[in-house]
This record gives structure tokens, sequence and C-alpha cells, in this order.
């Protein structure tokens, strides 16, 4: 019994020990099923995180045999996940690189990582850029090739069109029309276009490098001006047309239009561009249309064509050099030259001059219509010729340029300018520069001339060249207002030619005429400068004698006389020209009226002709 007790405890105890080892078992099972589903749920996480990525994802053998892959890797390609396994990297590249290939990859082919750049070939043959990445890794026991792949044609596309993009900037940067400059944000010039040079004169090599508010290209007093500029295109704030002064590496200083606007780059300025339009041809012609304007609006103004040569010359000094300049005008009934105006540093004396027979740069350019621009070797081959006759002063280093002032086809006279120490001081473009403006001081002086001569036949006689009967008391009324205020006198004379009446009907009218242009002559001649000589009609003259009274009569009727006596021995007439004279003075202190003036001398001009007791003197 004891035995079978024993037995039945160990039994007890081997089935306890059974029981435990059984529930260990299950626990482990439950261990193991947890492991496995783990496992497995982990798995599924990979291949999902492996089927999201957008890359290529491969698993090759070492011989470079597909055994797994995602479905990016086939898209890629242009297979199906099913048609990628059993192909190997021999099929996914371009048969000159196939040849190329290791049978079997260690170690020393992988890229350990890294992505480099590779050459692929689709599944229809389109060959495409990729960069690939490859790791050794121990998969159950044996080498396997984990290969990245990831397809680069877009960014290759993008880094072409940005590679097309800076070659177009470069080439627009190169090329433009406008100077250009490229300088970083501390100001240091990092390019410059080919205008530029052409402009400034500064090649890349020398401006390189330096900055550009040391002031190469500012004038001294637009230092401050460039720093400002320079500091607002950095601050991200672009502007356009801004004009202002800039100086050239000869130092020549040039207008110019400034254009600016900051290269951005990751949100950040990193310099600036800076283009430069020159305009100086702009603001020559508005200088040009200025001096137009000022002398078109001088014609039309009340100024004589006397004034208006002086602002001719300087208007035309404000767009040529015009130190020495004049003008000469033509008069084809007289057959003669004359120059109303000129300004010279040699020559003061420009006398009046016969066009027909006078062959000088002047007569030239007025005979042959042209311009002409002549230095000094031009102008003694033209004398040797036999063209020019040597007038005026000239040196070695002469430069003469002068043009026809024309109206429509009709030359009128002739615009000069010349240097006698500068023969590059002019050229071809001040010449059509010259021309241009020709026309209008032609149209000017022409609008004056006829001003005047309309002027004239107002206030002229036109026989005589004495002033008229209108004009003449015109000016008496003028002068008694100003000898009122200067509390000065005035002489007032009436006179008329005796036999006046037998002259004209004895040799005729035109006998007469010369009488009465004699007489006015004589006059003019014998009177003061400031003394007026006036036609009131027929034969009679009011002579008008500023700050003069009777106690000047005297030695005024003697000189008057004298001059007769001379005039009459010069005609040798079979008639004798003879005055009486009637006068009348105006004292402030006793003023008179102008008729109650006139009416006095001619009174007494009466009774003078009466005391002679004759008409005529034939």
């Amino acid at each position: 019994m004891k035995d079978k007790n024993i037995t039945k405890e160990q039994l007890l105890i081997k089935l306890a020990e059974l029981r435990q080892q059984i529930a260990e078992l299950e626990k482990s099972e439950i261990k193991h099923k947890q492991i496995e589903e783990t496992l497995r749920k982990n798995e599924e996480k990979f291949r999902i995180l492996v089927e999201m990525d957008t890359d290529g994802i491969f698993i090759e053998t070492v011989e470079g045999i597909i055994i797994e892959c995602n479905t990016a890797g086939a898209k890629m390609f242009g297979y199906t996940k099913e048609e990628m396994i059993g192909l190997t990297i021999a099929d996914l590249v371009p048969e000159e690189f196939a040849n190329i290939l290791p049978k079997v990859i260690t170690e020393k082919e992988t890229s350990h990582d890294k992505f480099v750049p590779r050459i692929n070939k689709k599944k229809d043959g389109t060959i495409f850029p990729t960069e690939i990445a490859t790791k050794l890794v121990n998969i159950g026991g044996k080498p396997k090739l984990i290969v990245y792949i990831r397809d680069i044609t877009k960014r290759k596309e993008a880094e072409k069109k940005l590679k097309k993009t800076r070659k177009m900037f470069a080439s627009l940067f190169k090329s433009s029309p406008e100077a250009a400059m490229y300088h970083d944000e501390e100001g240091c010039i990092i390019n410059i276009n080919p205008r530029f040079t052409e402009l400034f004169g500064y090649t890349l090599e020398e401006i390189r490098g330096r900055n550009i508010d040391e002031g190469m290209i500012y004038p001294e007093n637009k230092i401050e001006e460039g720093k400002k500029i320079t500091k607002k295109a950095l601050a991200l704030k672009p502007f356009t047309d801004y004009e202002t002064i800039r100086k050239k590496k000869d130092g020549t200083l040039i207008p110019v239009v400034i254009s600016a606007s900051s290269v951005i780059i990751d949100g950040q300025p990193k310099g600036t561009i800076g283009l430069y339009k020159d305009i100086t041809e702009r603001k020559q012609n508005e200088k040009l249309n200025s001096v137009l304007y000022n002398i078109s609006k001088a014609a039309n103004s009340h100024i004589s064509l006397n004034q208006l040569y002086p602002l001719i010359h300087k208007e035309l000094g404000t767009i040529i050099d015009t130190t020495n300049f004049y003008i000469s005008l033509l008069d084809e009934k007289e057959d003669k030259i004359y120059f109303p105006y000129h300004q010279d540093e040699k020559d003061d004396n420009f006398h009046i001059e016969k066009f027909s027979t006078t062959n000088t740069l002047t007569t030239y350019v007025m005979k042959t219509g042209k311009p002409l621009l002549n230095d000094n070797n031009q102008y003694m081959e033209m004398i040797a010729q036999g063209i020019l006759t040597p007038m005026g002063t000239t040196t070695p280093k002469s430069i003469w340029l002068g043009v026809p002032l024309k109206i429509e086809d009709e030359i009128i006279g002739a615009m000069v300018v010349q240097s006698y120490t500068n023969p590059n001081l002019y050229s071809e473009k001040d010449i059509k520069l010259m021309e241009f403006v020709s026309e209008q001081i032609a149209t000017a002086i022409q609008r004056k001339q006829m001003e005047e001569e309309m002027k004239k036949l107002a206030h002229f006689d036109s026989l005589t060249g004495a002033y008229n009967r209108g004009y003449s008391l015109e000016l008496l009324t003028q002068q008694l207002k100003l000898a009122r205020r200067k509390k000065q006198k005035i002489l007032l004379a009436y006179t008329d030619i005796d036999g006046f009446k037998n002259i004209n009907d004895t040799f005729g009218h035109g006998e007469g005429d010369q009488v009465l242009k004699e007489v006015v002559k004589l006059l003019k001649f014998t009177l003061r400068e400031i003394d007026i000589v006036c036609r009131m009609g027929g034969d009679e003259f009011l002579l008008i004698f500023p700050d003069s009274s009777l106690k000047d009569l005297t030695i005024i009727k003697k000189r008057i006389s004298k001059s007769l006596t001379q005039l009459n021995r010069t005609l040798k007439k079979s008639y004798k020209i003879n005055l009486s004279i009637g006068v009348s003075e105006y004292d402030p202190d006793n003023p008179q009226s102008m008729d109650e003036l006139i009416r006095i001398a001619d009174n007494r001009m009466y009774e003078e002709k009466k005391c002679k007791g004759l008409e005529s003197h034939i």
C-alpha cells in the first residue's frame, strides 16, 4: 500500500508538474501568437509605409534580381508589381550601362545610403534621370540589396528651365540697351554690362569689387544722394525713372535716369540691379525746344530787331559754343551783305560787302545755300583753288561753322559760330543742330524786319524818311510830358520851302519830290541827333528841339542857313532852296497846349514869309 501511495503522490506531483508545463506551454503559445501578431502588424505597417513612399523601393538579390518592390517603383518604370518581380537591374538601364554592371553586387558597389545620379529605362524604352541609394542588408541569413530610386525628371526640367532662365537673364543683362550694374548687399560691384562700359568708360576688371558708394560714378555733389539711393534699393524699395547727374571715368558729367530693384533670394535682399539710361539727347532736345520757344516768343514780343539779335546769341549759347558768333543778312536789291550783330574775339570790323563779287566763307554759304564746317586746312585749300578770297582772322587751330538763314527756298543771310583755339569744337552733329534752329531764327528775323517795315510805314513819311504827321504829334505829346516832368523847355519850329509850288509847276513833281528829300536830308545832317524832323504835309515840316529854348534859335538858324548855302552850291540848280521858319517855345512855368504851340509857330512862319516878300526864288 505504501508503495502504491507513494506512487500516487508522485503521480500527483508529476501531474501537477505536467499541468504547469502545459500552462507554461499555453502561455508560451499565447506569447508566440502575440509576437506573430506584432510582427504581422509591424510588417503591415512597413508595407503601408513602403507603399505610401513616392520613391521606388526595391529588394534585390546580390545578383541584381528583383524580389520585391513597391507600387511607386513599379509605376515609375511602367510595370505592374507582378511584372517587376524577377527583372534584373540590367532590364532597367540603357544597354550601354547594362553591359558594365557587376554580376554580383558587393559592399564596394553600393552607395552606402547616399543618393547618386543614374540613368534608367522604362518599359517603353523611355530614358529618364534618377537618383539611386543602395545598401546591403542581411535578410533570413542571406545578403540582400535594398534600392531606393527617385525619379528626378521634373527636377532636371526645372533645373533646365532655371539654367535657361539664368542664361536668358544673363543675356538680357549683357545685351540691355541701358547701362546695367549688379552689386551685392554691401554695395560691392559684381557685374556690369557692355553698355555700362560704353557709357561710363569703366571695364568690369576696373570696377569689380569696388563699392558703388566710393563715388567713382558720382559727381562730388551727388555722393550723399547716391548713398541714399543704394540704401533705398536694398531696403526693398524699388524705384524707376529717378533723374540725376552721374560722372564718366574721364570726368564728363551726363544726365541719366536711374531705375533699381533688389535681388531677393530666400526672402532676403542679396543685392541690387541698377539701370542707367543716358538722357543727354533728351536733355539736348529739351534745351533745343526751349531755345526755339524763347526765340519764337521774343519774335512775337514788342522788342526790336536789334534787341532780338543778342537774345538769339544768348539762347543759342545754351546748346552750342557761341563765343564767336555773328549774323549776316543779304540785301539782294542793293547787292550787299551786312552784319547787324557780331561778337568776336579777334575781329571787330565787319564791313558791308558787295555780295556778287565777294568770295568769303559767309558768301559761299549764302550762294550755295548749304551749311559748311571748315577748318584752317580746308580754308587754305579753298583759297588755293580760287574758291575763296582771304578775309578776316584765322589761326592754325581755327574752325568755322556756318549755315544759311532760309525762308523756304529764299536765302536771307547766314549764321556763324567759330573758334580760334579748338579745331575740334564743332562736328557734323552741330551742323544739324545749327540747321534745325536756323529756320526758326530766319523766321524770327524776317518777322521783326516786317514789323519794323510796317512800323516805318506807320511812323515815317515814305518819300522823305521823316516822321509823318500822325506819329509826329504822338512824339510831341510825349516830349511835352517829359519836359513838364523835368521842368525843361522845348523849342518848336514850323517851316516850309519857299517857292515850292513854283518848283513843282515849273520842273515837275519829280523834281519837287527830290527837293523834299534833300531838305529832310539836310535837316537830319544839320540838327542834333535828339532833334526830331517831322513832315506835316506838302512842303511843311515841324522841328522839335528837346531841352532847347528861344535863346538857341539864332544858332539853329545859322546852321540851317549855312547848310542850305552848301546844298545850293552842290546842286547847281537854276533855283535856290530856302526855308521860312516860325518858332514857339514850351515853358513848363507857363505851359501852353500842343495845338497852341503849333499854331504860334505856324503863324510866325507865315510872318517871316511875308517879310521876305517873295513866294519863290527861281
